[in-house]
């Protein structure tokens, strides 16, 4: 099965479920208006025109699987180095999460044994 049909299968799953869930939360929560509700997503528009044009060169399917992560994930891929941007596309879905949530020492820990684990394996390539 080709690469694109698995990403097209995965977006009309994830389209019938948000379909299917709709109704269930539909209802008045008592929250502002739509319109009145600022964005919290870091969805592509909120880039700089260098974080931009950096995603604008990625694969497609690269674009998709940053377009998936949370917005502290997407905020936190941005600080990191581009050495450790290439390590952080490595690492699974639940890994960076995880890594996300990390503070100070603990996320340093973590990112050492990353490099340690990607210089054993051959290198950030």
């Amino acid at each position: 099965m080709r690469k694109s049909h698995i990403y097209l299968t995965g977006v009309a799953l994830v389209t019938v479920g948000v379909v299917m869930a709709a109704p269930a939360t539909a209802q008045d929560t008592g929250t502002a208006p739509i319109d009145d509700v600022a964005p919290t997503s870091s969805a592509p528009g909120d880039l700089t025109a260098e974080q931009r044009a950096e995603y604008d060169g990625w694969a497609p399917d690269q674009q998709f699987a940053y377009d998936a992560w949370p917005v502290e994930t997407k905020t936190y891929y941005w600080t990191l180095s581009p050495a450790q941007q290439k390590l952080f596309w490595k690492l699974s879905d639940q890994d960076k999460i995880a890594l996300t949530a990390m503070t100070g020492p603990e996320r340093e820990s973590a990112w050492q044994m990353i490099e340690e684990r990607s210089a054993e394996e051959g290198g950030t390539n």
